[in-house]
């Protein structure tokens, strides 16, 4: 590559204009103008037409949903999933979150049945279920193990409300212990004896009031969390977020997602058809650009094809970094 002063020792007219092409190079290019080679323009050409069949169906897919909001809310998921930056360490958490808020009535039944029933068999059963919390860590095996120990209780109790307390319990812990977080999170619970579980209903009740604010920056978050930080805290304690002085700033987080992700989950489907489309977009896009640039109009006589304007290309601009 020529330097700075070999260059400024050149005539200004042989000097690039930009790029690495000079006023004359260019001069006698337009002048000298060679042919695209055949095979070029075919594939060219077939490209722009596969391109152009691409697009109606990138067009489709691609919605006025996708806010600066929602692309924030896809940006903050790729970095929970994959460990990335400020959301480092964040993963568990967040899960935990989610999978209380969601299935918060399944343990209250737990616990509401295991103090109200407390025959004999009930409590064999409650003390064989927390032997197998101490045992067994794989929650499908967890699962198949208590779930017959139920149902071989089921068959042989006569008493209705009993046989109906024991459904209900049977179909908690199911629905409980078929997840890992469900399972770590049943663990934890017996571990601390844990009656009450209106700590959790903070959660709800701040996902409630986020509904419909505008979750784009932490500072609303942040408010809300100074507000509610004693309930967290204890949260926050319970299922072991580390202390540090930035802790306000991790509740904000986590709501955040969640918050987010409630709003958005159900566009995620669409999205990721339309990445999907975007990335074979791509493929062909890249081929078309190389050709495009491998034959300049300073050098080639340009087909018509090779201005015309490239479908799809805003769209991919729009997506390209989730790619």
């Amino acid at each position: 590559m020529k330097s700075q002063s070999e260059l400024q020792t050149k005539p200004w007219w042989n000097r690039p204009l930009f790029g690495g092409v000079s006023l004359i190079e260019r001069a006698l290019g337009a002048l000298n103008r060679q042919e695209i080679p055949e095979l070029a323009l075919s594939l060219h050409d077939t490209e722009l037409e596969e391109l152009e069949k691409i697009f109606p169906t990138m067009k489709m897919l691609d919605h006025e949903q996708y806010t600066d909001e929602f692309l924030l809310y896809i940006r903050i998921r790729n970095k929970v999933e994959n460990n990335l930056e400020e959301y480092k360490g964040l993963q568990t958490f967040i899960k935990i979150f989610i999978f209380t808020t969601k299935h918060i009535n399944y343990f209250r039944t737990i616990r509401r049945i295991e103090l109200d029933f407390q025959g004999k068999t009930q409590i064999e059963l409650y003390n064989f279920i927390e032997e197998q919390l101490n045992l067994t860590s794989d929650p499908n095996l967890f699962n198949q193990i208590v779930i017959e120990e139920i149902d071989k209780l089921i068959n042989i109790i006569r008493n209705e409300p009993t046989k109906e307390a024991l459904l209900s319990y049977k179909n908690a812990i199911d629905a409980i212990s078929k997840d890992e977080i469900g399972l770590n999170l049943l663990i934890l619970f017996k571990k601390y004896n844990l009656i009450d579980y209106s700590i959790f209903n903070v959660i709800n009740a701040i996902l409630k009031k986020l509904k419909k604010q505008n979750l784009e920056t932490l500072k609303a978050l942040v408010l809300v969390v100074k507000v509610n930080y004693d309930e967290l805290e204890k949260i926050g304690r319970l299922v072991g977020i580390p202390n540090n002085e930035d802790k306000v700033i991790i509740y904000a987080k986590i709501l955040q997602y969640i918050a987010l992700s409630y709003r958005y989950e159900n566009l995620l489907y669409r999205f990721n058809q339309l990445l999907e489309v975007v990335k074979n977009w791509n493929k062909q896009y890249q081929t078309l650009a190389e050709i495009r640039q491998e034959y300049p109009s300073h050098k080639y006589k340009i087909p018509e094809s090779f201005l015309k304007a490239i479908p799809g290309e805003y769209i991919y601009n729009k997506y390209q970094e989730f790619i």
